[in-house]
């Protein structure tokens, strides 16, 4: 079992590179984002979630993605593995194969086909404790979920054993503190971990033990110093770094649509193969860049000092 204090920090939760069908995962592109990131100092790699287009994943490309990371990772940094799944029957049975396949965490959502009440989201992540002997750290997501857990209800969660933290993915500044406030009192250690790309130093103002920026997948060095910086207390430092990631943030503005993700992971996926990662297509229905916008993401890369 991990030790609960390694679970925080700068988590990448990964892109899953994919093969130019836009559905086999790439064993290859895999490894080099794994070796990229770790070299670039981050605190732990999270597979199998929304950046990781894990809505396109069946179970056999999933387990693909987890076996892949595992080997890539080599034990070097702790390994969180998404489990989400419409029911919780589908997410139990994807705990207990990621624990078979090396993870060291698990992440879910509430189940998210149906708009599940409080107690249905309690009685969730209880079989998902009973089913796997991994920590557990809770998604939220309403976008998703259609459901936003409440703070009762995450104190609920916080008694289960085994459920150990929460990635919050609201952007709520306030709920996120009022949750560090109340479950974190008394000396409790529920990790929390804001799942937002450039709030590293809000988060440790905050009282939060991490963040979980999909724009590490690119913009890896200038989020960790940033982090690091609050962490010593350095906040005009960690300021001007959480601005350098700010300015690279562009690509996600570049193949613009009218879907929530029609920018950011296409221009995510296009920065990562300017970068030498075999990252691949984005998962249809989202399109590949153009080669007008692949130039645009390239400048911008460049601009950041990421590309010469």
């Amino acid at each position: 079992m991990i030790d609960r204090s390694r679970i925080g920090g700068v988590v990448v939760p990964m892109m899953t590179p994919l093969q130019a069908d836009g559905v086999t995962v790439h064993e290859t592109g895999v490894h080099q984002l794994v070796e990229r990131l770790v070299s670039q100092g981050v605190h732990g790699l999270f597979v199998g979630g929304t950046t990781g287009e894990v809505w396109a994943l069946d179970d056999e490309q999933w387990a693909c993605l987890v076996r892949f990371a595992k080997e890539a990772l080599r034990g070097r940094l702790p390994l969180y593995v998404g489990v989400s799944h419409e029911a919780t029957a589908g997410a139990v049975a994807r705990a207990r194969l990621a624990e078979q396949l090396g993870a060291d965490i698990l992440v879910s959502l509430a189940p998210y086909y149906i708009a599940p009440g409080q107690a249905d989201i309690v009685r969730h992540f209880q079989a998902l404790a009973g089913a796997a002997t991994l920590p557990i750290i809770v998604y939220q997501y309403p976008g998703i979920v259609k459901t936003s857990i409440s703070l009762a209800t995450y104190s609920e969660l916080a008694k289960i054993p085994g459920i150990v933290g929460v990635k919050d993915s609201m952007a709520d500044v306030t709920e996120f503190y009022q949750m560090a406030l109340a479950l974190r009192a008394g000396g409790q250690d529920f990790r929390l971990l804001l799942g937002t790309d450039i709030l590293g130093h809000v988060a440790v103002m905050l009282g939060g033990q991490g963040l979980v920026p999909g724009l590490g997948n690119i913009a890896a060095p200038s989020i960790v110093a940033g982090y690091d910086a609050a962490l010593a207390g350095d906040w005009q430092r960690s300021g001007e770094l959480q601005a350098q990631a700010a300015a690279i943030r562009a690509v996600y503005r570049v193949a613009t649509g009218d879907g929530p993700f029609d920018g950011s992971l296409p221009g995510m996926k296009a920065a990562l193969n300017l970068l030498g990662v075999e990252a691949g297509p984005p998962a249809a229905p989202l399109r590949s860049c153009t080669p007008a916008e692949m130039d645009t993401i390239a400048d911008i890369l460049r601009r950041g000092g990421l590309l010469a």
